[in-house]
């Protein structure tokens, strides 16, 4: 499979003659570069505020975010790997993945499994096998790593997207978060 993705947009006129063309696009996937980090901050930014209200600046957010992946996006022994989808001209999406390794274990059952994170494609080019073509590329990766389980949080909207994919929802996952294990949680309450 390449990772050079054609899309073809036909022209499209309204009862008001009003006609749109988009020539013929090559859309790339390819690893995330240290010129990228703050378009994908960018990216991160967009996706994020679809689904809820921001609670700092745009510019604050995209120092911050530029500078943890400058800090954790660098080839060689690091975890994290992150993929783009590119025009060439601007970044249209993103999927990141980290590594993270189990205890070694005495029985037949592996240790290595990933995290998929990030994952956005901007709307105006959704529904074009570009997402799918994106994770593929991701869970790929992870396959020839030799992962066991490749886990992630959906949102509400992507749930029948990963469905599709193959994803399940596990009986033998477990999350705890941080408003069950705050002070005056029933759980720290018993130990007193």
């Amino acid at each position: 499979m390449s990772d050079v993705v054609q899309i073809t947009c036909l022209e499209i006129a309204t009862k008001h003659s009003i006609a749109y063309r988009q020539s013929m696009t090559r859309v790339r996937i390819r690893l995330a570069r240290s010129d990228d980090f703050r378009a994908l901050a960018d990216l991160r930014y967009r996706f994020r505020t679809e689904t809820g209200s921001a609670t700092e600046t745009k510019s604050r957010f995209l120092r911050r975010c530029t500078s943890w992946m400058r800090k954790r996006f660098h080839s060689g022994s690091s975890p994290w790997r992150c993929w783009v989808l590119d025009d060439g001209g601007q970044l249209l999406g993103q999927v990141c993945v980290q590594l993270f390794e189990k205890i070694p274990n005495p029985v037949n059952e592996r240790e290595l499994h990933a995290y998929v994170t990030n994952f956005y494609v901007v709307p105006e080019m959704r529904s074009l096998g570009l997402g799918k073509r994106l994770l593929n590329k991701a869970l790929s990766w992870c396959r020839a790593r030799g992962t066991d389980a490749v886990i992630l949080w959906a949102t509400p909207g992507s749930k029948s997207f990963y469905r599709r994919c193959g994803f399940v929802e596990p009986s033998d996952f477990f999350e705890l978060r941080r408003s069950a294990y705050s002070p005056r949680s029933p759980l720290q309450a018993k130990s007193h």
